[in-house]
């Protein structure tokens, strides 16, 4: 098994749990990533947004001469699904991921 770097989040070791969650949904995933973060706030986290990424990355690491403070990177895929999102920024501020996969849908606003 290869050793990962410090600033890489191991979610799993073989399977990739975002890899199954895509979506054809038009929707501004972006804009969902977002509001997503505005609602569980990572504590004393930087997070870039980084969208046309292959597949779902969250990459974070300490930011440096400001400890405890870190920087994150959330990539989003066109292809990501809501579920997908919300899961890769519970596991980012260490929120219970059913919880914000919950909060995260709710607070969206009704499909037409």
């Amino acid at each position: 098994m290869a050793l990962k770097p410090d600033t890489v989040l191991d979610i799993g070791s073989d399977v990739d749990p975002f890899e199954a969650e895509t979506s054809q949904e038009p929707f501004d995933r972006m804009a969902f990533a977002r509001r997503a973060l505005e609602l569980v706030r990572p504590v004393q986290t930087r997070v870039a947004l980084c969208e046309g990424a292959r597949r779902m990355r969250v990459e974070m690491g300490p930011m440096w001469g400001r400890r405890p403070e870190r920087w994150a990177v959330l990539a989003i895929p066109p292809h990501a699904s809501r579920r997908a999102i919300a899961l890769a920024v519970a596991e980012l501020a260490g929120v219970p991921q059913a919880y914000a996969f919950d909060v995260l849908v709710a607070a969206e606003p009704a499909l037409s």
